[in-house]
């Protein structure tokens, strides 16, 4: 999986980075078809409180995952996020592991 992270205008801390990459590579383990993942951090002017957001997009083979979240703090708007993403991934496995619906056809004669 590839992992990218903007934050255009804003001076984001290298380990503050590094923590939310470790983070988004937890849900490797959830699917293998992600392909990349692309994170958004930006601050929100209009927000007095929680003004720090987190997007973030996977990348999955078919389908794509899009998630936007807001705190204090970039990490928690992230981990806000990735819970979501991972609450998202493991409902898409349970649905694949379902037998389809049965099928039925009629054929006029």
């Amino acid at each position: 999986m590839t992992i990218e992270i903007y934050s255009p205008n804003l001076q984001v801390k290298e380990e503050v980075l590094k923590r939310i990459e470790k983070k988004v590579m937890t849900l490797s383990h959830l699917s293998e078809k992600i392909s990349r993942a692309e994170i958004f951090l930006t601050e929100d002017n209009a927000l007095i409180k929680q003004n720090k957001v987190c997007k973030i997009r996977l990348d999955i083979f078919g389908d794509d995952l899009f998630v936007h979240k807001n705190a204090d703090n970039f990490e928690k708007a992230a981990a806000d996020a990735i819970k979501v993403l991972k609450r998202h991934l493991k409902q898409k496995a349970e649905h694949k592991n379902e037998p389809p619906d049965e099928i039925t056809s009629t054929v006029k004669v």
